[in-house]
Order: C-alpha cells, then sequence, then structure tokens
C-alpha cells in the first residue's frame, strides 16, 4: 500500500501538504500566542529530500550497491546534506507510530547549522526534545565522512554512556550494507571509523578526560555531578582548538551549566546560547499536551524541564526567583573597579572577571562608615574552605569590596583585613571568633597591628570579635535574608550569589547553611556585618534623626503587601493611609509620654543633654 500516491499526484505534493505545519511563538507566562499572524513552520526541507520517495523499499535501497554511479551519486548527497542523510537512512523508533524515518524539524536542523558556526554552544532545551538523538547521529555523520574526528559524548552514568553507543550502533545496522563503515574497535564505549580514521568515545564523567577532542559533546550537563571539577580537567583536552557542546534541560541553581548558560547570555565566557522551546515540535504544541504534562510532572517540573525556568531547589533560603534576580542585576554590570591579590586566587575559573581575591567595586567615600564582616578558614588550598571578608558601607547598605580566598593562612589574611579596613576610613570589623583561624587574625589585629576599630561584644565582657553560637547564628542569618527580601541591600559580588544558590534550610537539622560539598563563607561575612552594622543603628538614642535606611522596611514591598491584606475588607480607618510612625506628636501628648523610657547608657547621654 502506497504512502502517499493514493492521495497525491507528485512528490511535491505529498510533501507540501503533510510536512506544511505551522506555529507560532507562546507567551511563556501565560502560554498564549503572541502575534497569530507570525506563522514559522516545522520542517524546511531540501530540494534532495523532497524528492526521497517514501515508498521506497529497504530492498530497493539496498540495490543502490549494484549500481556504482547511483552509490556514488548517494554518498556525495550524504556527504554534503546532513538532513538528507538522516531523512533518508537514519531510522528513529517512534513510540506510537513505530519505525520512521528520522526527518529533523527545523529546531534541530538550526542547532546542527550553530555547531558549525561556533566553537562553544550551550542548549537549553525541553525534555524529550531529540536534541540527545541529533547530536549523537551528527557524531556519527562526521566520523562516517570527515577525516580525522575524534568526538566524546559525556553522559551522567556510564549506563547512560552505553545507551547513547547503543543508539549510534542501531544506526550503523539499519544503513545498507554498501553505506554502513568498516569499524575497527566496535563496543560499547568506542566506535572507531577506518577508512575516516575517526572515533567517538562514549563515557561517563570519570572517562572523558583522555585525548586531545574536534567535539566534547556534554549531555544533560546540568545533571552531571561535579561537572565544575570534570570541566578544569577536560578543558585541556579542547586547547589546541577542539569544540564544546553543552546540552541539556535545566537542573535548578547553583550548578556548572546554570553558570556557563547565564555567563554566556550576557558575553562573559565563549559559550553560544541556544534556546529551545517546546511549541517548535508539532506534538507538543497542544493543549491536552501541556495539560497531560502539568499533571504528570507538577507544577516545578513542568517549569524547570519544559519551560527553562532555573528554580531554586525549593529549599534554598533566600527564594530561587529573588537570587536570579540579583544573578541578572549583577551579569549586567560592569564588574569591579579593581581586582588585587592575584597570588591568593582560588584555583577556578567560574567567573570570568577573577583574577584576585579582592574585588573592588566602589572606592572609599570621604566621611562614610564602613562595615567588614570576616569569616576566617585555614587556608588549605583546594576544596578547603575560604577566608572571606565583606566591606559595606553604612549609609547606603550597599557591598562595596570583598575578598575570597582559600589559599590564604590566617597571619596574611589578617594584615589584608588591617590595611583594607584602614583604607576604607578604619572600618569597624567584625571577626566570627569560632575557630582556631578565627581566633588567630583576632590576636593579630589586637595585639600585632593594634587596630583601632575592633569590634567588641559587650555581652561577653568585651570580647574581641563575634561568636555565632547556636543563639546569635539564626539573628545573623534573620538579618541578612530579611535585607534580601526588603531589597535594601545592594548586593555586587557573583561569588556571594553563587553560594546562595546552594544555601539551603535544613529541614533535619534547623538551621540555614550550604549544601555538602558546598561553601558559605561569602555568606556569612556579608551576614556579619550587616548584622553589626543593623545593631549599631539599632542603638540610636531616642529622639535622635533617624537615617533614611532604618525607614526603608517601612517602604517595602513585603511590608506594603502586608499592609493592603489587613487593609481588605476592614474598617475604613483602620489603618491610617498618612499616619507617620516616627513624627514628633505636639498638643495632647506631652514629652515625658516620648521620653520617660529607660535607655542603654541612659546616665550617659543625659550628661550630655540627649
Amino acid at each position: 500500500m502506497s504512502i502517499w500516491r493514493d492521495k497525491y499526484d507528485t512528490l511535491e505534493d505529498y510533501y507540501a501538504n503533510e510536512f506544511n505545519q505551522q506555529y507560532s511563538i507562546l507567551d511563556p507566562e501565560t502560554l498564549n500566542v503572541i502575534k497569530a499572524e507570525e506563522q514559522f513552520p516545522y520542517y524546511t526541507l531540501s530540494a534532495d529530500e523532497i524528492a526521497i520517495d517514501p515508498d521506497e523499499t529497504d530492498a530497493e535501497v539496498e540495490a543502490y550497491g549494484r549500481d556504482p554511479a547511483k552509490q556514488r551519486e548517494e554518498i556525495i548527497k550524504c556527504i554534503n546534506n546532513f538532513p538528507y542523510f538522516c531523512h533518508k537512512y537514519i531510522k528513529i523508533m517512534h513510540p506510537i507510530r513505530g519505525l520512521l524515518p528520522f526527518v529533523l524539524y527545523n529546531y534541530q536542523r538550526r542547532v546542527i547549522d550553530e555547531y558549525d558556526k561556533h566553537r562553544f554552544t550551550i542548549i537549553s532545551k525541553f525534555r524529550q526534545g531529540g536534541l540527545t538523538t541529533t547530536t549523537a547521529i551528527w557524531a556519527l555523520w562526521r566520523c562516517m565522512f570527515k577525516k580525522d574526528q575524534t568526538m566524546m559524548v559525556m553522559s551522567k552514568t556510564d549506563r547512560e554512556a552505553m545507551t547513547g553507543a547503543g543508539m549510534v550502533a542501531r544506526a550503523i545496522q539499519w544503513l545498507p550494507t554498501w553505506l554502513q563503515p568498516e569499524m575497527g574497535k566496535n563496543n560499547d564505549h568506542v566506535k572507531e571509523f577506518l577508512i575516516t580514521s575517526s572515533r567517538i568515545d562514549f563515557q561517563g564523567p570519570e572517562a572523558a578526560r583522555t585525548r586531545a577532542l574536534t567535539y566534547m559533546i556534554l549531555d544533560e550537563a546540568a545533571f552531571i555531578d561535579g561537572m565544575e571539577e570534570h570541566w578544569k580537567a577536560m578543558y585541556p583536552t579542547l586547547s589546541t582548538g577542539g569544540n564544546c557542546i553543552a546540552i541539556s534541560t535545566v537542573n535548578g541553581l547553583g550548578n556548572w551549566y546554570e553558570e556557563i548558560y547565564h555567563n554566556a547570555q550576557v558575553k562573559k565566557n565563549k559559550f553560544h546560547v541556544i534556546d529551545l522551546d517546546f511549541w517548535e515540535h508539532p506534538d507538543y504544541n497542544d493543549a491536552d499536551w501541556v495539560a497531560d504534562q502539568r499533571a504528570q510532572l507538577g507544577e516545578k517540573g513542568w517549569q524547570q524541564e519544559v519551560m527553562r525556568s532555573f528554580l531554586g531547589s525549593g529549599e534554598t533560603y533566600i527564594p530561587g526567583h529573588i537570587i536570579a534576580d540579583i544573578d541578572a542585576n549583577i551579569r549586567t554590570k560592569d564588574g569591579p573597579k579593581r581586582i588585587l591579590f592575584p597570588q591568593w586566587c582560588n584555583d577556578h575559573e567560574e567567573y570570568a572577571e577573577e583574577e584576585g581575591a579582592l574585588w573592588v567595586w566602589k572606592e572609599p567615600v570621604d566621611g562614610h562608615e564602613y562595615t567588614m564582616g570576616v569569616d576566617c578558614a585555614d587556608g588549605v588550598g583546594e576544596g578547603g574552605d575560604s577566608s572571606a571578608f565583606s566591606i559595606i558601607d553604612d549609609s547606603t547598605l550597599e557591598q562595596v569590596a570583598e575578598f575570597y580566598s582559600n589559599k590564604v593562612p590566617p597571619h596574611d589574611f589578617a594584615q589584608i583585613i588591617n590595611q583594607t579596613g584602614i583604607f576604607y576610613n578604619t572600618s569597624k570589623i567584625v571577626v566570627e571568633n569560632m575557630a582556631s583561624s578565627g581566633g588567630a587574625v583576632i590576636s593579630a589585629l589586637q595585639n600585632t597591628l593594634m587596630y583601632e576599630n575592633l569590634y567588641y561584644d559587650a555581652a561577653k565582657r568585651q570580647q574581641a570579635g563575634i561568636k555565632t553560637t547556636i543563639q546569635v547564628r539564626p539573628m545573623v542569618m534573620q538579618a541578612i535574608q530579611s535585607r534580601i527580601l526588603q531589597k535594601s541591600l545592594i548586593i555586587n559580588s557573583p561569588r556571594l550569589i553563587h553560594e546562595l544558590k546552594t544555601f539551603i534550610y535544613n529541614t533535619s537539622r534547623r538551621k540555614p547553611e550550604a549544601q555538602k560539598g558546598k561553601h558559605d563563607d561569602a555568606i556569612m561575612a556579608l551576614a556579619i556585618a550587616v548584622y553589626i552594622r543593623d545593631q549599631a543603628m539599632r542603638d540610636i538614642p531616642v529622639g535622635a534623626d533617624i537615617p533614611k535606611e532604618l525607614m526603608d522596611v517601612f517602604k517595602s514591598e513585603v511590608y506594603e503587601e502586608i499592609k493592603q491584606e489587613l487593609k481588605n475588607g476592614a474598617p475604613e480607618d483602620f489603618i491610617e493611609e498618612d499616619d507617620d510612625i516616627f513624627a514628633t506628636y505636639q498638643g495632647d501628648v506631652t514629652p515625658g509620654v516620648v521620653f520617660n523610657v529607660r535607655r542603654k547608657n541612659e546616665r550617659l547621654l543625659r550628661e550630655f543633654g540627649w
């Protein structure tokens, strides 16, 4: 029975009618069509593809081997036209329609074109989009028809690597015998092509670190554990001009894929971004499919796996969408004005501008006061905690400088703290005094360097530094959390944001902390600075001018939302709009009502007439 002859007169008619579906771009928020008049085809077939007869049998194609001229013609078409090779000779198994010719959708053709134009490519895709299959077959095509190709497909597990190798093996098996390549080593991990001296390796992360490569293909890169370390080991294999393709659905915040993707968006690395949306696939651009997927995946799964949204884990101490907003804002900025101490820089390349441990965004301003929060470590190098300090402008609550190093020993760290503190108008220095390294830094600042504006804890009998005990730590963390939620703290550090993405609330231990294998040093340094700065502001004497920053909480979005919720349905005078909660009242309220309060350091304040 013919596939097309009973309905159409020519192959052109068949392809024009059966492959003519079009789609419109949807609004990611509402999934409504943005411009109905703008339509895009799912397929764009070449002239050679339109000449392919779907009624042609495998036996008829096999007979090309007895016709050298026809055989040569077909090989030339395959060499010059990857979509033709797929359409004519590659079969894929559809879960409902069975074995089908592999006719590429336009988004798959676009991806292949981009592979040839860019050395580094990162793809954000929807689930079950066929990109792994497309890329694996493209790797097979290159090795069959181009000389000296060395391809590596790295999957998140060895089992998945073997699945990829099996896909290529089946594709070769379905080729007509005259087109099948002469193979050398041919097993679950390696495919060698003798005529072209090419090979494809399918490996898990641990094995994918060896020879120089033409292409490194990272499949589901967001899900590969320890990808940051694997990338450092693999990058030298591309140093001679190799290419890298990273393919993945998104997997939350704080992983290698997410960092590379967002930096690529703002041109801070070499990767070219390709975004693929589900409505570009004809089987998925359907209201019933959308409803079914949302029900099966849940809203978070839908947003992450189909809509390509980078969401937090759901347990991040700061909500994921707020982290994403701050991250996006930081990436659009120019970066630090000055970068210092390259000798103490950590051994990684997560940030394009990281050439030193100390980043300075704003220089000190005469008359401004600054607070430096300090988190100390032992300086053991890679894998260990970092010694960090963060400096904020007390008047603007902006992060103006940050130091971050896992190499610097406490002795040198103390001297850097001392000199930087003096530079920032002899800022108040608050050192976390919870380990031997913290004690060593405090001792050096006190006894050797004689720093004159060191923080002392009055509750601990004037002990230098701050102890983040089980009672104090929640208050320190709440200080930075509330400031971030109120949008009253200006964060400039991508290192800090990187830590926030993996800083969670551990429900079993009932405390916020870094995920296993991650760090929170930059977070703790800034949190300590914010906590002590806010504590100092709370000690302002009654009747003194109140800084504008303390008033900002009453103008925040959260505060206004709560206020409006309380007013909803309440009597008209329930909350007076014009009330100024900080106004000085006159008339029927006597001054004694306001000031007859026992204040901290009351006798001293009275002595100065306050």
